[in-house]
């Protein structure tokens, strides 16, 4: 167990662990990533997924329409705000796991080809170990994130047990036919619901999306190696060239040699880096096909939360704004991120000395500044490229919302 746990530390960088990581995170959630763990999932897990899978929907969906819908309406649009935020936030937990149920066997097809990419890799060539430090960075950056949502998630189940008397985070949010909720043995009924299904919607969320953030930062990983294997190309060719001119017998033609042993070298490099830069532009297609929908069903979902939390009053909303915030920035980060390492790979393409190349390689090269200036982005939708613009788009279209609103209401 302990052996286990020890690998979801950063000394296990290597994409296959990564992947390891993430799969035992969704297994309890009763979802297989890996084609090759043909072993059947506990039925404990299935029970503990449908318990609280059951208490997720009688509190974020059902009791949250009858408090939107019934209970308080237009009589308290304070209240209403704040309910109808809450459930649009742990609503997003819910999609994720039917999206992930509902395609499980494209899931599994998904990482199955990024695991097949990544078999191809020479280990310990400088190509590997340039992999390996980013994908380093990419595990330091989905740790955080766990981290960070964790902690949220534990000081929204904490916090009414540090207040005086018999609270709730959210003392508007009731939940339907346990009322008066502060009186016994409803508020305990109640209490431990709340930690079940919080603590389901905190942890179902996260865990997916550390999924998505694992694979589209193993893209990001693969085009910063690359770049790097590009910007060494012509000082490598000359490398093997010194390497192995002790074997030349014909000195008269050195240098005609010199040139062919070199180009031939940059030949197959070169190969080799469209192999994989072909590879990752066709992971990216197929994994952003499979979440543009659901990516652009949660953004709406995401927008409207923030303007109902913000409505509903900040001292109301102090810790599900940046719970919002934050399930927005992470994507956007994450496609922010890939947008660079694209865009780094395209300055590698014309920075690797392609002018001492032969005609042949320099075509080659021509080639691949062309595929290069097609940059990899994360879409939701299609119709919105995930980036730190875009996140700043939403936020502000967001605001002038929750402005317009407000006076509205006032």
């Amino acid at each position: 167990m302990w052996t286990q746990f020890k690998k979801f530390g950063l000394d296990y960088d290597d994409f296959p662990t990564m992947m390891d990581n993430v799969g035992l995170l969704l297994w309890i959630l009763t979802i297989n990533i890996q084609k090759k763990w043909t072993q059947g999932i506990n039925l404990i897990f299935y029970l503990m997924t449908a318990i609280a899978f059951s208490s997720y929907f009688y509190v974020y969906v059902f009791s949250m329409i009858w408090l939107v819908c019934f209970h308080y309406g237009n009589k308290n649009v304070e209240a209403t705000s704040v309910i109808l935020a809450i459930g649009l936030n742990s609503i997003i937990s819910g999609t994720k796991i039917v999206f992930m149920k509902a395609n499980a066997n494209k899931i599994k097809n998904t990482v199955h080809n990024f695991l097949k990419c990544d078999s191809q890799v020479i280990p310990n060539t400088r190509f590997a170990k340039n992999l390996r430090k980013n994908l380093r960075v990419v595990k330091k950056r989905s740790l955080i994130i766990w981290v960070t949502f964790a902690i949220n998630g534990l000081a929204y189940l904490i916090l009414p047990l540090a207040s005086p008397g018999r609270h709730f985070t959210i003392d508007f949010f009731l939940l339907y036919g346990l009322e008066p909720m502060t009186e016994s043995p409803n508020y305990e009924i109640a209490t431990v619901i709340f930690t079940i299904t919080s603590g389901f919607a905190v942890y179902s969320m996260v865990g997916i999306a550390i999924y998505f953030l694992v694979i589209v930062g193993y893209n990001e990983a693969q085009m910063y190696a690359l770049s790097e294997e590009l910007r060494n190309i012509w000082n490598d060719s000359q490398n093997y060239y010194n390497n192995i001119k002790h074997r030349i017998n014909d000195k008269r033609q050195i240098i005609l040699i010199k040139k062919q042993i070199m180009n031939e070298f940059i030949r197959i490099r070169l190969r080799d880096v469209i192999k994989f830069h072909i590879t990752n532009i066709n992971l990216l297609y197929g994994f952003n096909q499979e979440f543009r929908i659901t990516l652009a069903v949660e953004y709406t979902l995401l927008a409207i939360a923030i303007i109902a939390e913000l409505l509903g009053g900040l001292e109301h909303t102090y810790l599900a704004l940046p719970y919002t915030i934050v399930q927005m920035l992470m994507d956007c980060l994450a496609g922010q991120r890939l947008i660079d390492a694209s865009d780094d790979f395209e300055r590698s393409v014309y920075s690797c000395q392609w002018e001492n190349f032969n005609m042949s390689n320099r075509r080659t090269v021509l080639l691949m500044l062309v595929m290069s200036q097609k940059t990899m982005v994360l879409s939701a939708g299609g119709f919105a490229t995930l980036n730190y613009s875009f996140l700043m788009a939403i936020l502000k279209t967001s605001y002038s919302t929750y402005t317009t609103l407000e006076s509205a209401v006032k």
